[in-house]
């Protein structure tokens, strides 16, 4: 389902049980997604909003002559709004609830590799002592060189509240 042409990284073991993820850079951490969720990987573009839209709304885009919603995962992760530069991308992803997908897209600062993370380096994400955090969006930490990768578990961030997000049921539209 992933339509574009990057390196993918990371070394397969016949024995290993491991998920491949999209990694990307947003406001300054790097995050993975689960690529069966990726559709593809689109330069930046203006965003249409519109009026009265949900505040995690941004807008849409038209992808080939598609309107496809664009979600501020910013605000969803508690993230700071910040400029976008030069390499930002749109990540659309391919949804789905009771058979039906449907087409979400988010903004990247930047988009990275394609890459193969084993489960067993995948660490989970330490939520003792922090009060009653809900990290459930959170697959889990690796480690990728100096850096930790967050995996995001799109299914809970997005999901069910992507779901019922009705853009036609009189948000904006007359």
């Amino acid at each position: 389902m992933l339509d574009m042409d990057m390196e993918v990284t990371g070394s397969l073991d016949e024995d290993e049980t491991f998920s491949t993820y999209l990694t990307l850079d947003l406001g300054g951490q790097r995050l993975g997604l689960d690529v069966r969720h990726v559709r593809e990987v689109l330069d930046s573009q203006s965003i249409t909003t519109l009026p009265n839209a949900p505040g995690d709304v941004l807008g849409v885009v038209d992808v080939r002559g598609s309107s496809v919603p664009i979600l501020d995962i910013r605000a969803r992760l508690g993230m700071p709004h910040e400029a976008l530069g030069p390499e930002a991308r749109i990540v659309v992803l391919e949804l789905g609830q009771a058979g039906a997908t449907y087409p979400l897209g988010i903004q990247a600062d930047r988009v990275h590799n394609v890459e193969h993370i084993g489960s067993e380096t995948i660490e989970p994400v330490p939520c003792r002592g922090l009060g009653g955090w809900d990290a459930k969006a959170l697959r889990g930490l690796c480690r990728h060189g100096p850096d930790l990768v967050v995996l995001i578990d799109i299914d809970h961030l997005l999901g069910e509240a992507a779901a019922e997000l009705d853009l036609s049921d009189g948000f904006g539209f007359f």
